[in-house]
């Protein structure tokens, strides 16, 4: 198990971003959080298996179509546990 800290730029906030991150998240079976930022970023946390955090971390790259991604920053944290994935606000 695996879990990282993504930080998503760019217009990732009002284009369905946190929703299609959820989406996508459950479909993995990534557990963790995703939430908007202060900072008109996105911050998502997630856990799961090395080859579903790779295909999560390049689906959240590509986001949703009318998201515009500037710069996504990954970090590798210590392993955490969760139930499920949400959004929080």
């Amino acid at each position: 198990m695996r879990t990282v800290r993504i930080r998503v730029y760019g217009r990732v906030q009002g284009v369905g971003f946190r929703y299609y991150t959820l989406h996508t998240a459950r479909i993995l079976g990534i557990t963790g959080y995703v939430r908007n930022e202060y900072d008109g970023s996105v911050e998502i946390v997630g856990t799961g298996e090395d080859a579903s955090i790779d295909e999560f971390i390049q689906r959240v790259d590509r986001g949703p179509i009318r998201a515009n991604i500037s710069k996504c920053l990954i970090e590798e944290l210590p392993e955490q546990h969760f139930t499920d994935f949400e959004v929080r606000y």
